[in-house]
């Protein structure tokens, strides 16, 4: 399997439509309703890498072991395909959850590196965004705010994933 970096944050924080606009096409199923994400699907970045769309976590209307089995599947495709990269999204307009900062947590005792994206960036003010920057990165650290409506953020992206394959690849 070519190497993986995997997307992964709360539900409706919009994984799927980041990874439209960062591949280039419109082949991760986009929805308004939560939890839509029900496994890890993958797909071919057409640059050498495979983008693993995780299932949401968080406040999905579904089942309490719906909602169990797919944090065990996200747990399954860590132990045995560790990806070498995972971006974290999180939605700025929205409070940090433990979700949120349980995924941050779980990523770290694996070692595995992360970038954290905040997803949505021309919803927000700039007094918005900035309040956001400060709460967010005193969280998790650097942040990278990004919009897949008006593709602020992507191609900043883009690069931070060569970057991390690069360097895994040195490794």
């Amino acid at each position: 399997m070519p190497p993986s970096i995997a997307f992964g944050g709360r539900s409706n924080v919009g994984k799927s439509t980041l990874l439209n606009s960062l591949i280039g096409t419109s082949s991760a199923r986009t929805s308004k309703t939560p939890g839509r994400t029900r496994g890890v699907y993958l797909y071919d970045s057409g640059e050498g890498w495979v983008a693993a769309d995780l299932p949401g976590f968080g406040f999905a209307k579904t089942s309490r072991e719906a909602r169990s089995s797919w944090s065990e599947l996200a747990g399954a495709f860590f132990r045995e395909h560790p990806p070498h990269l995972t971006v974290q999204l999180i939605d700025p307009k929205i409070p940090t959850s433990d979700y949120d900062l349980e995924f941050r947590d779980y990523l770290h005792d694996l070692r595995i590196a992360s970038v954290v994206v905040a997803t949505k960036a021309d919803r927000l003010s700039q007094s918005d965004r900035s309040r956001s920057r400060k709460q967010i990165e005193s969280d998790f650290g650097p942040l990278l705010f990004v919009s897949a409506k008006t593709g602020e953020g992507i191609e900043i992206l883009r690069k931070q994933i060569r970057q991390a394959l690069a360097e895994r690849g040195r490794e």
